[in-house]
C-alpha cells in the first residue's frame, strides 16, 4: 500500500510518524560520565607527580643533611659543646643537636673547608654552634668553634687556648 490509498488522519492527529526532535539547552544539567572520569584521572596524575617531586626533594635533602651531620667538623663541634662545663651550665643537660643545620662543607681529597651553623638545645636553653674550619693534608684546623646562647650577646669559645686565632 502506498500513502495515496490511506484514508486521511482524524482531526487533531499529527500527520507524521516520527517523534518530534528536541534540541538540548545550552547547559546540560549533568556532565557526561566520561568527563568526570577524565578529570579524576588528570587530578590523580598531577597529584602523583607532585608527590614524586616532594619525595625526590626530600630524599636529596636527607642525603645532604646526613653527609653534613657525619662530617668531622660537625661531630667535633657537638663533642666539644657536650664536654664543655660552661656550655652544660648555660644550656642544661643533655645537650642535643637541632634538626636544621646550615652552611657548607667542601672537600677535595685531603683538603677542604667547612662553615656551618648547628642548632643545639639543652634542658634549659637553646643556642647555635658556629664552626669554621679548614682541612689541609688530611687534618682539620678550626678557626672558629663557638656557641651563641639564645638571648646573650657573648659567645662561648670552645677552642683550646693553643688553637685560638689572635
Amino acid at each position: 500500500m502506498d500513502d495515496s490509498t490511506l484514508p486521511p488522519p482524524p482531526p487533531g492527529m499529527a500527520t507524521y510518524s516520527q517523534p518530534p526532535v528536541t534540541v538540548p539547552g545550552p547547559y546540560p544539567v549533568q556532565p557526561p560520565i566520561g568527563n568526570r572520569k577524565t578529570v579524576k584521572i588528570i587530578a590523580g596524575v598531577v597529584l602523583g607527580l607532585a608527590l614524586l617531586v616532594i619525595l625526590f626533594v626530600g630524599a636529596i635533602l636527607g642525603f645532604v643533611f646526613s653527609l653534613m651531620k657525619s662530617s668531622e667538623p660537625y661531630q667535633h663541634a657537638l663533642q666539644a659543646a657536650a664536654s664543655d662545663a660552661s656550655v652544660r651550665q648555660k644550656l642544661g643537660v643533655p645537650i642535643k643537636e637541632g634538626w636544621w643545620a646550615s652552611g657548607s662543607i667542601n672537600l677535595s681529597g685531603a683538603s677542604g673547608n667547612a662553615d656551618i651553623s648547628i642548632p643545639v638545645h639543652g634542658s634549659e636553653r637553646s643556642g647555635t654552634l658556629y664552626v669554621v674550619a679548614k682541612k689541609s693534608a688530611g687534618l682539620w684546623k678550626y678557626e672558629i668553634l663557638e656557641l651563641q646562647v639564645e638571648g646573650e650577646s657573648e659567645r662561648i669559645n670552645l677552642l683550646p687556648p693553643d688553637q685560638q686565632w689572635h
